[in-house]
């Protein structure tokens, strides 16, 4: 009698080692694993995309700015390069806007000899670049060497033309393309997995139009396919920030429209046209003298008054009240007082944990109320 074959999960994992060298046991891999966050700027933001106020941008994930004109979609990315690099990335910036120098670059204090710019214009050049730089880099890692960190850049994804549309201006056609939706479906569907592998962060901006019908909707112009691929989707939207009757920028709300990293909540924070990004606005929220012993008010004669509509703020650790010129500062955000606030905010903005029973019915009752 012939004797039993056996195969069990160690030998499946042999076997699947053998097929696809990226792949292993859960419990021994580190594939698409997060190992850090790059600061976008602004702590309420850094919350509002990864869950954390010491967070930011996950790497060895996509990520997606998406708005109209002027929403500060280029600001958020020139911002977040300077970080980067002082983390230690060397960045890959496609630009398909021609709005981007060198010398807007050094505004921000960007290192650009670290930078390279690549202007482009089509989606099968990007394509080509993109595959031909993650190819090259696993090739290396594949061989034991090491391989830079490296931020990928695109702004913008909605301005990438096709070859076709190229061809037919040439040529004088006036056929609409409708292949460019699918060529960047194709693109994320290519470069997602080696970009993970590679821990290498991907941000892209987009463009958004308003939809026809009886309730307009925010959309992202190229499709479905830069959407699915993204961790993390944010629809930016502005309204004018005021001194007195002067404009003196903008007050950008950031709506996730997926997150795979904190729960969808909109955040607010401020793009000053002289000043920049304040690094503190849309913190003033948590700030309670519970929460982290700050809070609207004035001392008078020694005593701590609090007042909702007062212009000042008591600060506990610092035992006096600051003015708002003086309120959104490192010396007021202290070290102590934002891991105060973080520790505060995390089951705002942070999935709970689902790993326990749940009570379907308890569920559906919360949802009807």
């Amino acid at each position: 009698m012939a004797k039993k074959k056996e195969f069990n999960f160690s030998d499946l994992n042999a076997e699947l080692a053998n097929i696809n060298p990226l792949g292993s046991v859960m419990s021994e891999s580190d594939f698409s694993e997060v190992t850090e966050y790059i600061d976008t700027g602004n702590y309420h933001l850094n919350a509002c995309v990864s869950g954390s106020l010491f967070g930011g941008w996950p790497n060895s994930r996509t990520c997606a700015l998406a708005g109209p004109s002027g929403t500060g979609k280029t600001f958020l990315i020139l911002n977040s390069i300077k970080r980067a690099i002082d983390m230690g990335y060397s960045i890959v910036f496609y630009d398909s806007e021609a709005a981007v120098d060198r010398q807007l670059m050094k505004k921000f204090g960007i290192d650009i000899s670290k930078v390279n710019y690549q202007p482009i214009n089509t989606v099968q050049a990007f394509r080509h670049s993109v595959t031909t730089i993650t190819t090259k880099m696993q090739e290396v890692k594949a061989s034991g060497g090491e391989v830079p960190k490296l931020m990928i850049i695109l702004d913008s994804a909605g301005n990438l033309a096709t070859q076709k549309e190229i061809n037919d201006a040439v040529s004088g056609s006036e056929k609409a393309d409708m292949t460019r939706a699918k060529i960047l479906k194709s693109i994320f569907r290519i470069i997602m997995t080696p970009l993970a592998d590679l821990k290498i962060p991907f941000l892209f901006t987009n463009h958004t139009y308003m939809s026809q019908g009886f309730i307009a909707q925010q959309i992202a112009g190229g499709g479905t396919g830069p959407e699915y691929a993204a961790s993390i989707v944010l629809f930016l939207n502005k309204a004018q920030l005021k001194e007195g009757a002067e404009k003196t920028g903008i007050i950008v709300t950031a709506k996730p429209n997926k997150n795979r990293f904190a729960k969808p909540t909109p955040v607010k924070f401020h793009l000053h046209f002289t000043k920049g990004m304040n690094r503190f606005v849309g913190l003033e929220q948590y700030a309670t003298w519970d929460i982290c012993g700050i809070t609207r008010g004035t001392i008078v004669k020694g005593e701590k008054v609090p007042k909702a509509t007062a212009r000042t703020w008591i600060c506990e650790h610092l035992d006096k009240a600051v003015s708002n010129a003086d309120f959104f500062t490192e010396k007021v955000f202290t070290k102590e007082v934002l891991e105060k606030i973080d520790k505060h905010i995390k089951p705002i903005f942070n999935y709970n944990d689902i790993s326990h029973d749940v009570d379907v019915d308890e569920i559906l009752e919360e949802t009807t109320e």
